[in-house]
């Protein structure tokens, strides 16, 4: 069991009375218990005179499950360490005020700890998708915002001087992230032909993308697509491939071209093959109605299918299963691969038509297997999404 004494807390009778309340927060589990008392080793390490209540407060603060009334600890802890609490309760965190050297020091430590769960979610490959890179940039910024509030009057300059340096260092590992996700996005990594239709199209698509997001994520959706239509030899027309590489694509963000400014014939097979081609963004709306847009709409089929099934997968296999969602996904699924089914019927081009049948049972044997089918039976009925 962790003790006091293994800490690298400030040693002080206050400090002492914080930890121990702390420990009857919860059972047992020493690893809440060391992260509850980091951000008081972040005060007693960087601070030139730390404040015992100051870090008795974070010692509770992050102890909590949930949040506790401050004045049961007056008579446990301290009176001085429950106004700190108290403080930090009612704090804006865009107008962060602070009269005394301890509540700086609460402020700070908080800062810091918050930092440290942003470098160890980047460090550990976590930002990969447009939501985790917006959320990291939230807690980067309101971060920024909160230290250089402090800065104009700080008196506990080592310690901002560490939280400002933790900050940067975060910042440049986001921006290394976004450098290396990018990279990825470069045309001559998406093993399509070198034409010039199809470059262009693709780096039009790919700017589009990131205007949404420094990560992307649409373009290597869409040179997927495309590459189920390359890789089954399904078409080598630059204007099919291209229709494909605008499958996940709008044109409602200022400054990008339609479709149809590349050439009347891509804008047309995108009319009847993106489910972004209408506002309501369904694919039912979008009816492909010669070979080459059922070509392009099999292929984002088969793409997504595939996808789908090889996600359930390592999603069921993961810590994180449950299985309300694994149902929902399931249902999904099934959905999706009733779609391919129905496109299969169409399809004429023999490569794309085995990969979509292998795609299809792939995911009906998943679907069906025991463990599956004793989260969500196939045909079951629909389940109520509260929509």
């Amino acid at each position: 069991m962790l003790k006091f004494e293994d800490t690298k807390l400030l040693r002080h009778p206050t400090v002492e009375r914080a930890y121990n309340v702390m420990r009857t927060f919860f059972q047992d589990g020493d690893d809440f218990a060391a992260e509850a008392v980091r951000p008081g080793e972040l005060i007693s390490k960087h601070s030139k005179n730390p404040d015992p209540d100051a870090i008795a407060a974070s010692i509770l603060m992050n102890g909590m499950i949930v949040s506790l009334e401050p004045a049961q600890f007056e008579d446990s802890v301290s009176p001085k360490a429950v106004a700190y609490l108290k403080k930090f309760y009612n704090l804006d965190i865009d107008n962060p005020k602070f009269t005394t050297a301890g509540e700086e020091q609460v402020l700070l430590a908080q800062s810091m700890i918050g930092l440290e769960g942003v470098q160890a979610k980047i460090d550990a490959g976590e930002v990969n998708y447009v939501l985790e890179y917006r959320d990291v940039q939230q807690i980067l910024d309101a971060n920024e915002r909160v230290l250089n509030a402090i800065a104009v009057k700080a008196t506990e300059k080592d310690m901002l001087a560490a939280a400002q340096a933790q900050l940067a260092a975060a910042q440049a590992a986001l921006a290394d992230v976004v450098t290396k996700k990018q990279n990825e996005m470069t045309f001559d990594k998406t093993g399509l032909p070198d034409h010039p239709t199809i470059r262009k199209v693709y780096e039009e698509m790919r700017a589009w993308d990131l205007d949404g997001s420094p990560l992307g994520g649409y373009a290597k959706t869409n040179a997927a697509i495309a590459r189920v239509i390359v890789d089954t030899g399904a078409s080598t027309d630059p204007e099919v491939i291209s229709a494909a590489l605008l499958n996940q694509y709008s044109n409602t963000r200022p400054g990008h071209k339609k479709p149809e400014d590349f050439s009347p014939r891509i804008g047309e097979l995108y009319r009847q093959t993106s489910p972004w081609a209408n506002l309501a963004g369904k694919p039912e709306k979008t009816t492909p109605k010669t070979p080459e847009a059922q070509t392009i709409a099999n292929a984002a089929l088969t793409y997504f299918l595939e996808e789908q099934t090889g996600h359930y997968r390592d999603y069921a296999a993961s810590d994180k299963f449950y299985a309300p969602t694994a149902a929902v996904r399931l249902e999904d699924l099934e959905s999706l691969k009733k779609r391919a089914e129905k496109g299969l019927g169409f399809e004429t081009e023999a490569g794309l038509k085995t990969r979509m049948e292998m795609a299809v049972a792939a995911a009906d044997a998943l679907m069906n297997a025991p463990e599956q089918t004793a989260v969500r039976k196939p045909g079951a009925p629909k389940i109520d999404r509260g929509w």
